[in-house]
């Protein structure tokens, strides 16, 4: 069953999301982003390269906790999904075998940077990341060194090694290479339009549909959008009941939404809820989705009339 919509359809459901919260005062900025409160944007792009816009997509915020997307390609691509599962400290039922240690950075960052390839070679492995990123979303991604450093010592402050430690997280390099690396990926910087074109990417099953080049094997791309089936960081199941994609945030107030077959929605605003997701991104995804009736969970495949 195919569901058509007209690319004027996206562009008006752009424009109404955009007017209905650019206004919008709501929220907190992270104390490590420096930006202002009024910088909205939002970006649609297609699997066949097509790109929506609607204000600052070209305003550039932090990858975050986003930099599990780039590297769950890259585990995907070095393991098993079985594997995977595995090293991920919870069997093929789903039971855990551990204790996530409370830390500041994402802990599951930091386990998807410690199982990629090549292992006690920082340099090599963040080369690695780097280039299948630049390949993911088209460009060379570029590095916030005071947020780096910013980081850096506040993953110092809260003791995470220690604490990775005392939890027995399974890590499958040293944890301060796998800390210092996810740090660095957090730390890289992007617009909205870069951050759909990531995600376009992956909803074209590895097939970058601004450059056309082949990033990545397309079997693995529904492993990779199911890891990211949680929805926002802390918002689980609401998100998924109510908005329906798969998405992943971060605190630099970037959303970054995905439908196989369709393409990736992101949006950016820096002010951000109680939960930490950003107000205006997340609202303006969800109105969008509504209007476009995308849903991962639909049984129509969505195409896009020329």
């Amino acid at each position: 069953m195919d569901r058509k919509i007209k690319s004027a359809d996206i562009q008006t459901a752009i424009d109404e999301a955009y007017e209905k919260y650019k206004d919008s005062d709501e929220g907190k900025i992270d104390e490590l982003v420096s930006a202002t409160s009024d910088t909205f944007g939002i970006s649609i792009v297609l699997t066949d390269g097509r790109i929506f816009e609607k204000g600052d997509t070209k305003a550039v915020s932090p990858m975050g906790r986003i930099a599990l997307v780039p590297s769950h390609v890259l585990v995907l691509s070095q393991n098993t999904p079985e594997q995977l599962v595995q090293k991920a400290g919870v069997c093929t039922c789903g039971c855990h075998k551990g204790i996530k240690p409370d830390i500041p950075v994402s802990a599951h960052g930091i386990r998807a940077v410690s199982v990629i390839s090549p292992q006690g070679d920082p340099e090599g492995k963040y080369n690695i990341m780097v280039d299948n990123i630049e390949d993911l979303a088209g460009c060379r991604p570029i590095l916030d060194d005071k947020l780096y450093e910013q980081l850096k010592q506040k993953a110092v402050n809260a003791n995470t090694i220690n604490k990775i430690a005392a939890a027995e997280y399974s890590l499958y390099d040293d944890a301060d290479i796998a800390v210092d690396l996810y740090v660095r990926l957090a730390s890289l910087t992007f617009t909205a339009t870069q951050f759909a074109t990531m995600g376009a990417t992956i909803a074209a099953d590895g097939r970058n549909p601004v450059t056309g080049q082949e990033v990545f094997d397309g079997r693995i791309a529904a492993n990779v959008v199911a890891t990211m089936a949680r929805g926002v960081h802390r918002e689980g199941r609401a998100w998924m009941m109510t908005v329906g994609l798969p998405a992943a945030n971060s605190f630099g107030g970037a959303v970054l939404a995905i439908l196989p077959g369709f393409g990736a929605i992101a949006a950016y605003s820096p002010a951000l809820d109680d939960k930490g997701v950003s107000l205006k991104a997340g609202k303006a995804i969800y109105e969008i989705a509504k209007k476009l009736q995308l849903n991962v969970f639909a049984s129509a495949r969505v195409t896009v009339e020329k």
